[in-house]
């Protein structure tokens, strides 16, 4: 089976650059830590953090939401499809292909349309119809299976290498990591408190591989003083991951995928063994939540606090209230990471 194996290092060297990313959220500042041979004078949109002192006080901590949707396609997919495009257009690609159970293809689709390249999606058919419809007025080619994520990225993968197109699949794309790290960057520019706690969904394992090779790049750089306790969270109807991770295995197994958290629905994380090595140096978590408690927390965040986030996003609230009791934490800075739209994820409402 295929799956992730090539991470790049990388180095800063002139610190005035990252300061100055800070400042302007302007991706030309991050040369040294991307694989780009060019400089791209691209200003990110801005991160979007709340909180609520109701909640605060009722859970005696800290909570901020990250709703990381404010952006081009709902989804914290952008950062990687940016990355991604630029290089396929530094290799002279004409085509990125990319399977996806939505948000990373509607994503690539909307920067392939950004920088005039053609878009080809694969996508498995529990995709949400949202997310479809979407993807049909992108433009793009696309190309739907009944059959798990696993397999369709094979299909994608088979016709990337017969069309010779730039393949932009999760993990087995190191880049798409290197594009999702620079959420770390963001978010220290952004919220000038300790983190103590942060806790996101995890499905393939690609954004918490991002955002904790962000994370240690900065603490390496003397940007950042600690690493967060980092909670992972997966649906128990797809705890793909969370298995590899409690059997101490460093490469991904197959498990069968039934969730209706369909970002997350993953029954081969393909970015399962650099997420089991950056969890392991870090000390961090991977925690499952049943589905009906997820779209409890889902419908709680909307109707409490208006924060439409899709199922996945919701899985790490659904987790918080058991995770504060377990570990007994109080006056904590407690970051939850939603990474998608609830617009394109209606049938769970």
């Amino acid at each position: 089976m295929l799956f992730g194996k090539i991470d790049h290092n990388y180095k800063i060297k002139n610190r005035r650059n990252i300061f100055n990313f800070f400042k302007t959220n302007n991706i030309k500042f991050l040369n040294e830590v991307l694989p780009l041979k060019q400089r791209y004078d691209f200003e990110l949109p801005k991160m979007y953090i709340k909180t609520f002192k109701k909640l605060n006080n009722k859970l005696n901590n800290k909570i901020y939401f990250i709703e990381d949707f404010y952006n081009f396609s709902g989804s914290f997919k952008d950062r990687a499809s940016l990355i991604a495009c630029l290089d396929a257009k530094e290799k002279k690609m004409k085509e990125i292909s990319v399977a996806s159970s939505g948000n990373a293809a509607i994503s690539t689709a909307i920067f392939c349309n950004m920088f005039e390249l053609k878009c080809s999606v694969f996508i498995p058919s529990f995709s949400s119809i949202e997310k479809k419809k979407y993807l049909k007025s992108l433009g793009c080619k696309i190309f739907e299976f009944k059959l798990p994520y696993s397999e369709v990225v094979k299909k994608c993968i088979e016709y990337s290498n017969k069309k010779k197109t730039y393949n932009r699949c999760t993990a087995i794309n190191p880049i798409t990591r290197d594009g999702k790290k620079i959420f770390s960057y963001e978010l220290l520019a952004k919220f000038k408190k300790d983190v103590d706690y942060f806790l996101l969904p995890v499905g393939d394992g690609n954004i918490l591989t991002g955002c904790i090779k962000g994370f240690l790049e900065l603490k390496k750089s003397k940007f950042l003083k600690k690493i967060p306790k980092i909670i992972g969270i997966q649906s128990k109807s797809s705890p793909s991951f969370y298995s590899q991770y409690k059997k101490n295995q460093n490469t991904p197994i197959k498990y069968k995928a039934n969730s209706v958290c369909d970002s997350i629905n993953v029954d081969y994380p393909l970015d399962g063994h650099f997420a089991y090595e950056y969890l392991k140096k870090t000390n961090g978590e991977i925690l499952i939540e049943n589905d009906k408690e997820i779209l409890k927390a889902k419908k709680y965040l909307l109707k409490k606090f208006g924060i439409n986030c899709c199922a996945a996003s919701a899985a790490s609230f659904a987790k918080l209230k058991k995770i504060i009791k377990i570990k007994k934490i109080k006056n904590k800075n407690i970051l939850l990471l939603l990474t998608g739209t609830g617009f394109k994820d209606l049938n769970n409402n």
